[in-house]
């Protein structure tokens, strides 16, 4: 095999520059990675990984360093520091009081669900019971619409709250203003110019919002605006004078973790906080419904990691808005019935299982339609846009996802019906700084509609502008890879970041536990990786002709298992051979016996 199939490129800062005497004084002052790990009880090298992410993670202090290893709620920021939410709270206050209808309006997907969950129970507390109302993915679309607001003003409701959508909904304000419901928007996604003339919108991307807070998800908003609310009826003395209980909203904080986890947002100063806590709530004491999806997953809460809620739980609430009614995930969320509840868990997990099959296939057809592309348009290609009538909307996203996996780099995969007269629906997801939302204002003339993140997006497009629009999103996109400072062909090469060299490094359960402090990883605080170099191979096996397993030590070192799922090489490795592995530790249990294990991300012999 050749001697390294992807590009190793360090994360941050050389390890080289973090010796056990150096000074992180740009990061951390004046402490060094040797103070740190002793006054904290950690490794040296955990100790360096921490400094080398300091500028990440925003800590310019010894006590910044220590907040961070022991991250409390008391360090969330304050939630009216939010512009509108003196607003937002005080309307919901008075709905509380008078015993208002209320109405939540929550995407489909499973930030907007969890959201809409979280209302119901908060709202439960005062023995109100909102309408719950989630689109129909396939004939209402995404976001807020006009039809569900007449509705609302038709069954009397006064206030709507929108989780996870309406801070591109203009028109919908408007309509809500026209029938006399408030409308409050929680939100997180870009807004346009114009703002809708909602009663309050709380959206922390708001040109005007100097709260300091950017990265919340749309079911972080709606927790911070319960937040807001109980402490209003707390200083009014409400819970004394009525004898209701104050809620504790940490029971509701392993639905917050689940929908940060989920969707994407980074995990870095509260969103790190909320997601840290809730799983720690998810491993102790989870909800009933999160309990029951863990245990459909196949999962035991207490081992619930980030991968568990990305991959296991996350996709199965999701499955639930993508091929039926989003309603059902939500119903099993806020649910109090154990048999309902398990009932609801079971259909959810059919659901996802059908998903699963319907996305494997669009998959494969998918990754041979880029092929196909590449082929004919050249390696160095910068985007691809691809569709076919039949392929189901609902899947679409991953399958994108999918496909940036693959050839990295920007994918738009749409979904038409058979009909020539029906528009595509179209996911969009990006690959490095590309800003896919920048990217698809040049092409606005092409589509229909579009909206969405930096990263991610959707689009509706006409059958006829479908090809104009393919040649169109991939000649602008190239304009913006050629604005970058690396050529076209070095952005669509694969690279592997790591973050340190250990090799030597004898590990211990006690480091492995360690470095799990610096969690939880994901988007914003990457998994760690790290490389070992000139390591021996004692042993190989293949696993169900596609997973490596390796047996590998070093002079000094204990022997180590190293497991990597779906290897892209190395089979023909021999005993006794020498590699450089790339990996992340982890802690694995088989049959009561616990080791640490390496999980291989690349390998390559040593030269």
């Amino acid at each position: 095999m050749s001697s390294q199939r992807r590009i190793w490129k360090q994360r941050d800062l050389l390890a080289s520059e973090l010796s056990e005497a150096s000074t992180t004084a740009a990061c951390v002052e004046t402490t060094s990675v040797e103070t740190i790990a002793a006054e904290h009880k950690v490794p040296q090298w955990v100790a360096a990984l921490l400094c080398q992410r300091a500028k990440r993670y925003e800590l310019n202090s010894y006590e910044g360093v220590a907040a961070f290893l022991k991250p409390s709620l008391k360090l969330l920021p304050n939630p009216f520091l939010l512009q509108d939410m003196e607003l937002a709270a005080e309307r919901v206050v008075r709905a509380v009081t008078d015993q208002d209808k209320v109405m939540v309006f929550g995407d489909y997907d499973v930030d907007g669900t969890v959201g809409s969950a979280i209302l119901r129970l908060f709202f439960r507390v005062f023995g109100m019971e909102p309408i719950i109302y989630q689109p129909d993915r396939k004939k209402e679309g995404y976001g807020l619409n006009s039809g569900a607001i007449r509705l609302a003003a038709e069954k009397g409701i006064r206030l709507m709250i929108a989780v996870d959508c309406g801070i591109t909904s203009c028109e919908e304000a408007l309509v809500a203003k026209e029938l006399g419901v408030d409308l409050i928007i929680c939100d997180h996604h870009e807004p346009k110019e114009e703002l809708p003339q909602a009663f309050a919108v709380l959206d922390h991307k708001r040109k005007d919002d100097e709260s300091g807070i950017d990265n919340l998800c749309g079911a972080g908003v709606a927790f911070y605006l319960a937040l807001a609310v109980r402490k209003v009826l707390r200083d009014r003395g409400y819970f004394t004078d009525t004898g209701i209980q104050e809620p504790d909203l940490r029971d509701m904080l392993d639905l917050v973790a689940i929908a940060t986890i989920a969707d994407m947002v980074p995990l870095v100063k509260e969103n790190r906080i909320l997601a840290k806590i809730g799983l720690k709530k998810l491993r102790q004491n989870p909800s009933l419904g999160v309990r029951l999806l863990c245990e459909v997953s196949g999962v035991d809460p207490k081992d619930v990691q980030t991968y568990h809620v990305g991959f296991l739980i996350g996709p199965r609430i999701n499955a639930s808005g993508r091929l039926g009614s989003a309603n059902l995930a939500m119903e099993l969320l806020s649910a109090t019935d154990e048999d309902r509840a398990r009932e609801i868990a079971r259909e959810i997990d059919s659901i996802n299982k059908e998903r699963i099959e319907i996305q494997n296939e669009i998959v494969e057809a998918a990754a041979r339609e880029c092929e196909q592309v590449l082929e004919a348009k050249g390696l160095d290609f910068p985007a691809l846009v691809i569709g076919k009538p039949g392929w189901h909307e609902g899947v679409i996203g991953i399958v994108a996802s999918r496909m940036v996996e693959l050839f990295h780099r920007p994918v738009i995969v749409c979904a038409f019906s058979e009909s020539l007269k029906e528009p595509g629906k179209g996911s969009v997801r990006s690959v490095g700084s590309i800003d896919v939302l920048a990217c698809l204002e040049e092409c606005a003339d092409l589509l229909i509609g579009f909206g969405g993140h930096k990263a991610a997006a959707g689009i509706t497009i006409a059958r006829e502008n479908y090809e104009a629009f393919q040649e169109r999103f991939a000649d602008v996109v190239g304009k913006a890879v050629e604005a970058l400072t690396r050529p076209r062909q070095k952005l669509l090469e694969r690279m592997l970041y790591v973050d340190l060299d250990i090799s030597g490094q004898d590990l211990s359960f006690k480091d492995i536990h360690a470095l799990e402090q610096l969690g939880p990883f994901g988007i914003g605080n990457p998994e760690p990786v790290f490389t070992v170099r000139g390591y021996t191979v004692k042993w190989k096996r293949v696993l169900k002709e596609k997973h490596l397993k390796l047996s590998v030590s070093s002079s000094g070192t204990s022997d180590y298992e190293a497991l990597w799922f779906s290897a892209k090489h190395g089979f023909e490795l021999s005993e006794g051979e020498n590699v450089d592995i790339a990996f992340s530790p982890k802690i694995s249990e088989f049959r009561g016996r616990k080791s640490i294990e390496f999980r291989v991300k690349d390998l390559s012999t040593t030269v």
